[in-house]
């Protein structure tokens, strides 16, 4: 397991700890020194602990962007306002008033970038592939840039990036999980092992979420019937992410499109990479060494390694967790056809690039 995605399990785990210990042990009341005692401590854990802990397992070794810190302020201020006594809780409420006008601000910046970023998907609603690709295409990697500062690559517009990719996850989740939509897509050059593209895999998934989506029901409808469907409603909708993510990883794990190589870790995690960017297609054996923090797309031990003369933005958790990467170590059911294809389209790439020199 690479140092970032390790860090990322330490917060999350950390995380559910301390608010679940949080419910358990707050007092209902302020009634002596032992529950402002008890406050204070959560308080701590709450408002510096956590918020340290993020900004070095998330921010620092996950390479993220620091605005990001307002994700776990904004949750530990939620989890007071529910957790809190009454006294120090109406407090958060008070506190909260704040909100508008940033709410106002943040929504005139969030209104203006969906509305551009809406105009381009539209734009680009006739392309026959992944909707997701439009946008790394807008907003993705400067490649003009790429060759004046390799070390630096910058991207062409970050913030309209991560909302973008956010978006069009949507659309892209219904494009792959009805095969009538994806029927125009481009054939895979390889398939990357994995377990979401086993059928018994997506059975269960589904099974799972739908004993979760019923569970969640019975548990909610006694105390607020709208809010028993609501939520049994949007834990079911995860159902077309379950199929398009079985449908990716089983059909469209890794293939070529216009000059870029696409590998996907089923709709949770994409990388793009522009074929001029590949400088070695190695293959791997078992005796070779493996670096243990370097991405790795499949299940089992790799067989295949890229390296690129660039760094390339790799999009996890739908996009919401980005991270740089100099090689990418993949486990493909046939690396000696992809390593032909990829050096076969490179040396097009090159002859085209020549002849238009």
């Amino acid at each position: 397991m690479r140092r970032s995605v390790k860090y990322r399990v330490l917060f999350l785990v950390s995380a559910i700890l301390a608010y679940t210990i949080g419910f358990q042990i707050l007092p209902e009341q302020l009634s002596g020194d032992r529950s402002y005692l008890i406050v204070t401590g959560v308080s701590v854990v709450y408002f510096l602990l956590l918020p340290l802990l993020y900004w070095y397992a998330i921010i620092k070794v996950g390479e993220q962007k620091l605005w990001k810190l307002l994700i776990i302020f904004s949750l530990s201020s939620l989890m007071a306002r529910l957790g809190f006594p009454a006294e120090i809780a109406n407090y958060f409420e008070f506190i909260a008033w704040l909100r508008f006008p940033i709410i106002a601000v943040l929504l005139a910046i969030e209104l203006y970038l969906i509305v551009s970023i809406t105009r381009g998907l539209w734009q680009a609603r006739k392309a026959k592939g992944d909707p997701r690709l439009t946008v790394i295409n807008q907003y993705g990697i400067d490649h003009e840039q790429i060759s004046s500062a390799p070390d630096k690559p910058q991207l062409q517009d970050d913030k309209k990036l991560t909302l973008g990719y956010m978006l069009a996850t949507e659309p892209a989740s219904w494009y792959y999980a009805i095969s009538y939509f994806s029927r125009h897509h481009v054939s895979a050059i390889a398939h990357i092992s994995s377990l979401s593209a086993s059928r018994w895999h997506l059975l269960l998934l589904l099974s799972a979420l739908m004993a979760a989506a019923t569970g969640s029901y019975l548990a909610l409808v006694n105390w607020s019937e709208l809010t028993a469907l609501f939520v049994a409603g949007f834990i079911a909708y995860g159902v077309v992410l379950l199929c398009a993510s079985h449908r990716i990883a089983r059909h469209y794990s890794c293939y070529l499109i216009d000059d870029k190589l696409v590998l996907n870790r089923g709709i949770w995690g994409m990388l793009v990479v522009k074929l001029t960017s590949i400088t070695v297609v190695d293959l791997l054996d078992d005796n070779a060494t493996r670096d243990k923090q370097a991405l790795s797309l499949g299940r089992g031990q790799s067989n295949t390694r890229l390296i690129f003369n660039a760094p390339q933005l790799y999009h996890g958790s739908m996009g919401q967790l980005t991270e740089w990467v100099s090689q990418v170590d993949v486990v493909l059911d046939n690396p000696a056809q992809f390593k032909t294809i990829i050096e076969a389209a490179l040396a097009e790439e090159e002859t085209g690039l020549q002849q238009a020199s």
